[in-house]
């Protein structure tokens, strides 16, 4: 599908970003979460009959689902023994720094196995994206809307280093917000960018989390020397979004470093709780959908499948599916098919 079953955002501070500048509310664990309305998009009609196309995506999603739910029990359990540890070496005199030292480097190294572990659906907030992969979310400094729409006209030129030809954008004069953040999605768009607003109206980007790194080192500008220097291209300054937790930060060596991780811990311990909250929804959600879906009747459900396989085999530049499909078929004969058919 192409929307995601929801937008975790633990904190009611940070809601999420807009691409029209509209702020998101933050999803939770109640029946009042974001979760619900992606999730109605796929439930049957009331004929039936089209929303078996969606019962494929429905199951890789809950499939998702589970599998980030996987990860966050798993780091809970991490978490509340590493408290433990923590609140005991409080109360003592001398501390087991090497004891702590290795559970939190277990806990760095098992959060570094998120993106595999939620199979691509928790970013690095624990927002829960299922249907599209998750996203970093980051700012460029020298980028934002005042400078954008005021002073003077400009035409920066963006280029992104993984091939596609460099995109220009007309800024200042002027120009409002709403166009802005249009001729900035249309220019970064094909490098995968999106240009989005905060609840704040601050200026924020994002792109997908498995191409950060290159974008990273390799998004540059090119302006007319009123905002950037022009001539040649300079890189962008990006600067990504805090992680919910980072594990390699937190020090224990001694009373006051231990106290100030025992913070970070507690306050990773109620993120973690509230994006299972939320996670449990969801999966609550795709079943009930699901079972809605596994009452329509089957030729409706044949009908709207073959579409479905033909759309996602058809594909273009996409051949993961025709890898998956060739495997299956090998020792299938045409003489097989039809025996089978004869037996309706």
């Amino acid at each position: 599908m192409a929307s995601t079953l929801g937008s975790i955002n633990p904190s009611s501070r940070e809601r999420g970003w807009s691409r029209d500048g509209a702020v998101i509310a933050p999803a939770s664990g109640r029946s009042d979460s974001a979760a619900r309305p992606a999730l109605a998009s796929a439930r049957p009609s009331a004929g039936g009959a089209s929303g078996w196309r969606y019962s494929t995506q429905l199951n890789e999603q809950l499939s998702a689902a589970q599998c980030s739910r996987g990860f966050v029990d798993d780091m809970l359990s991490q978490l509340e023994s590493f408290k433990s540890a923590l609140s005991q070496q409080l109360s003592q005199r001398r501390l087991d720094a090497d004891g702590l030292s290795a559970q939190r480097d277990e806990l760095a190294q098992s959060w570094q196995r998120r993106q595999q572990d939620s199979l691509d659906s928790l970013d690095g907030q624990l927002r829960l994206s299922l249907g599209a992969p998750s996203r970093q979310r980051f700012t460029v400094r020298g980028l934002d809307l005042d400078s954008l729409t005021q002073g003077a006209p400009e035409t920066l030129v963006f280029a992104d280093g993984a091939g596609n030809p460099p995109a220009a954008v007309s800024v200042g004069e002027g120009a409002g917000r709403g166009e802005i953040l249009r001729r900035l999605n249309q220019a970064l768009g094909p490098a995968g960018i999106r240009c989005e607003l905060d609840d704040h109206g601050r200026l924020g980007f994002s792109c997908g989390e498995q191409d950060w790194p290159a974008l990273q080192a390799s998004l540059t500008v090119r302006g007319g020397g009123v905002r950037f220097a022009g001539g040649v291209p300079q890189r962008l300054p990006l600067e990504a979004e805090a992680p919910a937790l980072d594990a390699a930060r937190w020090q224990v060596d001694d009373h006051a470093q231990v106290r100030m991780t025992l913070q970070d811990v507690l306050r990773a311990i109620a993120r973690l709780q509230q994006t299972r909250g939320a996670i449990d929804h969801a999966i609550d959600e795709a079943r009930q959908s699901i079972a809605q879906l596994s009452r329509v009747d089957e030729p409706s459900w044949a009908d709207a499948f073959v579409s479905d396989f033909n759309a996602r085999l058809n594909q273009r530049g996409d051949f993961a599916p025709l890898q998956q499909l060739v495997p299956a078929l090998l020792g299938i004969s045409r003489y097989r098919v039809l025996a089978l058919l004869s037996l309706r």
